[in-house]
């Protein structure tokens, strides 16, 4: 075991820092949902086009696909939110949406977004984001030896914490994000970004010790091949970072469609443990870490108490549950992973 490892192997102090950027742990869930914003933002901007008779997104507007992870056909529907279909693929057990908003419709939705850009900006959300962009980055940097940062890029910047949080930790930072006005107020801090896909982009090949998707695969509509296309992008040891959200985790399990992970003009694919281990490893990347962040406790609590899981205040009504029992079964609300390409010079 490298001496860069070791801090991973203190269960107690990674619970801890866990811990503190858990929003929900930290403030309280329904204050932390107040103060970021989230109960102002909307949920389901897109419902003024749903098709009365069908309770489903304009046909219009949609395209169908078969399963991202697999490729097998549509399998039974879940059930129908915010005129959405979710299914779960009979093959792989991937949950996602079958029917995606056509593709020059969600390019337009991404770049004129700004509800959730302002719940990523509030003071609440940034001060707990950097720290968890930093357990992530040290977590990465354990695994590259313990080394001076590197070359990184980031998939979705977002609103630009997270590259700001590199750069401070001496990372020399691309960015990768369609959204005018993120991608503006990133440019104009003398970060370099690339305001277009990733198809498009020309990045170096070789280039790069750390590519991240910080809650970016669950709204792609093709992650299968943007996990591909960016394989040549990685330097000799290069890593792969991956955030999303857990649909094995507890509360999405008690809550299923009330979860807030469900909304599908935009979170397409609804990965488990899994899943998502099937689609990296049938792409070549071995897994070297995987781990659950943040708990939802104060939603689960909420919800068994008849109340709004995400805007009640109820007691606690277990008191076993508690976030080392939920991450020690990867049941938190996010799972986190870090790969590496197999093979020559991985």
């Amino acid at each position: 075991m490298s001496p860069a490892l070791d801090w991973l192997q203190d269960k107690k102090a990674r619970l801890e820092r866990k811990n503190a950027f858990d929003g929900a742990l930290v403030y309280g869930t329904a204050k932390f949902n107040r103060e970021t914003g989230r109960d102002r933002s909307p949920r389901a901007p897109f419902q003024v086009f749903l098709d009365p008779e069908t309770g489903l997104i304009r046909a219009d507007l949609v395209r169908a696909r078969s399963c991202p992870v697999c490729g097998e056909a549509p399998g039974p529907g879940l059930f129908i939110k915010d005129g959405f279909r979710h299914v779960r693929c009979p093959v792989c057990g991937l949950i996602y949406v079958s029917l995606i908003l056509r593709e020059d419709v969600m390019i337009r939705y991404w770049r004129e977004e700004l509800a959730w850009m302002s719940v990523l900006n509030s003071g609440p959300q940034e001060e707990l984001d950097r720290l968890k962009f930093a357990y992530g980055l040290e977590a990465a940097g354990a695994f590259l030896g313990g080394a001076v940062p590197g070359e990184l890029l980031d998939m979705g910047a977002g609103n630009g914490t997270f590259v700001r949080t590199a750069a401070a930790m001496g990372w020399r930072t691309t960015a990768l994000e369609i959204n005018t006005e993120s991608a503006e107020s990133m440019l104009n801090e003398g970060f370099q970004v690339i305001v277009k896909p990733l198809e498009l982009s020309d990045l170096p090949r070789g280039a790069f010790n750390l590519i991240t998707f910080w809650e970016v695969l669950e709204h792609l509509a093709e992650p299968r091949q943007v996990l591909a296309r960016i394989a040549p992008l990685f330097a000799s040891g290069g890593l792969l970072l991956i955030l999303v959200p857990n649909a094995g985790s507890l509360v999405t399990r008690i809550l299923h469609e009330k979860s807030n992970t469900f909304g599908g003009h935009s979170h397409l694919n609804h990965f488990t443990a899994p899943s998502l281990a099937r689609l990296l490893d049938s792409l070549g990347y071995e897994i070297l870490e995987m781990e659950t962040l943040l708990t939802e406790l104060g939603a689960i609590n909420n919800h068994l108490d008849f109340q709004d899981p995400y805007l009640g205040e109820a007691p606690t009504f277990i008191h076993h549950l508690t976030p080392e029992f939920i991450h020690d079964r990867l049941w938190g609300s996010r799972l986190f992973v870090l790969a590496r390409r197999r093979g020559p010079g991985a």
